[in-house]
């Protein structure tokens, strides 16, 4: 007689990155001998970000549909067409793309149709952008085929009730990085890593209009005008804005204080933030901020903005950084200058931010995925999902 098949479960994301990686290794580890994990990347390249083309996985299989290629140069029908050759075998689905995009809509239906469990991998939260009430009904409906969603922190979390996921599962923990290849990658972390008086401030990310970066080389001026010898602010990244925010500094008269370094790998992120006073994210639209991760993975205090979706479960005000309003930039160089000029405090912060980290990581992610797959054998899962859930920032519960 034939062994019985183990049931699959696949992951699915439009373009695979280290953190891509990181969560399937995750999901794969945890449900080891009781499922088979298929991670499912449509293309290697896309419009918005510029990954170099990720690694194999291990403990799990990975499928690229599209090698070679770029995402948005494929029709949707035919993403939508090889993405269901390639999960209709899964007995759960768990869907990372845009879920308004058409080939996700179609997909999901698809699959719930013919009996498969579907789950909606999400960071979308209510504050996001201005809402339209008959968009947010037709956004429901469309979701309404979904089994489950397991979504960033509490806003997340409470966007998706508002969204009709009164009875179904709303797990937290999607939003997670591999904390330790983090700090593979950086080698040296802490006060090993760089002496505190030479640390510079760092962004780290896409030069887009909703990461306010004008707004971060204001309040950097504002720092930059109290302090007789600031620290340098590096800019890691690239995107259409580069030249403007290059003309913005310079014409701020901060030319040789602000650092541009161009797109970097991952394990170049790693080792930059390593040495790093504190991450700077003060956008005016963050859905989540992955980076915030990375910097808590590494002991790094964060300023970031209160529209980040990170801040609710990885960062707490004066204990691991601080929580800005995005356009003030009294408030993000208030923010820059304490930790510039106190090395007890930022001592105490990147202990404290060491601590937090494993919320972070991407084990949170395998506890929400192995209690909507296993929820028999997943007490230390619920258990740690529970903890999860009370650790949030309470005025978002």
């Amino acid at each position: 007689m034939a062994p019985a098949r183990k049931p699959r479960i696949a992951l699915v994301w439009a373009q695979f990155a280290s953190y891509h990686v990181d969560r399937c290794e995750a999901v794969a580890r945890r449900l080891a001998g009781r499922a088979e994990v298929l991670g499912v990347e449509v293309a290697t390249t896309s419009a918005d970000y510029a990954w170099a083309p990720s690694g194999e996985i291990a403990g799990a299989r990975k499928l690229v549909l599209f090698p070679g290629q770029s995402f948005d140069a494929v029709s949707p029908w035919s993403r939508y067409r090889a993405m269901l050759r390639a999960v209709r075998g899964c007995d759960m689905v768990c869907i990372g793309l845009g879920y308004g995009d058409p080939d996700a809509i179609l997909l999901s239906w698809t699959l719930r149709l013919i009996g498969k469990r579907v789950v909606v991998l999400s960071e979308s939260k209510f504050d996001d952008v201005a809402r339209n009430v008959w968009f947010e009904a037709l956004k429901a409906l469309l979701l309404s085929c979904y089994n489950a969603a397991i979504v960033g922190g509490a806003r997340h979390l409470a966007y998706f009730r508002f969204l009709g996921f009164r009875r179904r599962p709303v797990l937290v923990g999607y939003d997670g990085v591999g904390t330790e290849r983090v700090r593979r990658e950086a080698g040296a972390t802490g006060p090993e890593a760089a002496p505190w008086a030479g640390r510079p401030f760092i962004f780290v990310g896409r030069f887009v209009e909703k990461k306010n970066l004008f707004a971060l080389i204001d309040g950097y001026r504002a720092y930059s005008a109290q302090d007789s010898s600031p620290r340098e602010l590096v800019l890691a990244g690239s995107g259409p804005l580069e030249a403007a925010l290059k003309d913005h500094a310079e014409r701020s008269g901060l030319a040789g204080h602000v650092r541009f370094t161009g797109f970097l790998s991952s394990a170049e992120v790693s080792r930059l933030m390593a040495s790093a006073l504190a991450l700077m994210l003060v956008s005016g639209e963050e859905q989540w901020g992955l980076v915030v991760n990375e910097a808590l993975s590494l002991g790094l205090p964060v300023i970031v903005s209160t529209a980040v979706g990170a801040r609710d479960a990885l960062v707490r005000n004066l204990i691991n950084g601080f929580v800005v309003e995005p356009n003030s930039p009294e408030g993000v160089a208030a923010a820059m200058a304490m930790l510039a000029s106190d090395e007890g405090l930022w001592s105490r912060m990147s202990a404290a931010s060491r601590a937090r980290a494993p919320l972070g990581d991407c084990e949170r992610l395998a506890d929400a995925v192995e209690l909507l797959f296993d929820p028999a054998n997943a007490a230390a899962a619920g258990a740690r999902h529970r903890e999860f859930l009370q650790d949030l920032e309470p005025s978002t519960r």
